[in-house]
């Protein structure tokens, strides 16, 4: 039984984050909602951690509104390869990051991506997507 609880816990925990994605996906192509969010928060030039669907999600919606340096992704690649979205790897982000912001876009290791990057980026610097979007954590 115990077996069974834990395989059902995993599966509504995939699911949420699916959902969550999803949501976010949608609210990503509402250019005067994110063109408002980018003006609240005061963004110019910023980074995006993630190279995954939401990553180059992102980086589609906000490009023209502000300064999208690179995305950073621990593989230095984007999940597709997209010629004219730069994408760097984590490495070669320590060596020229200079106090941006960094917007975080996986879900599932937002936790585990933010305690690495504290490491040398200032928490007051670090957005999680839900954040930029106007959720929480």
């Amino acid at each position: 039984m115990k077996q069974l609880d834990e395989l059902l816990d995993a599966c509504t925990y995939e699911l949420e984050i699916y959902s969550i994605s999803y949501s976010m996906m949608g609210q990503m192509l509402d250019k005067e909602y994110i063109k408002t969010r980018i003006e609240m928060l005061r963004l110019s030039d910023i980074f995006i951690y993630g190279g995954g669907y939401l990553g180059i999600q992102l980086y589609n919606a906000i490009n023209q509104y502000v300064n999208v340096l690179k995305i950073v992704d621990r593989s230095g690649k984007a999940l597709i390869d997209l010629s004219d979205i730069p994408v760097i790897s984590l490495e070669d982000f320590k060596s020229i990051y200079k106090g941006q912001e960094v917007i975080i876009t996986p879900i599932k290791y937002y936790k585990s991506i933010c305690l690495e990057l504290s490491k040398f980026v200032s928490i007051d610097k670090i957005i999680y997507l839900g954040e930029f979007l106007g959720g929480t954590l």
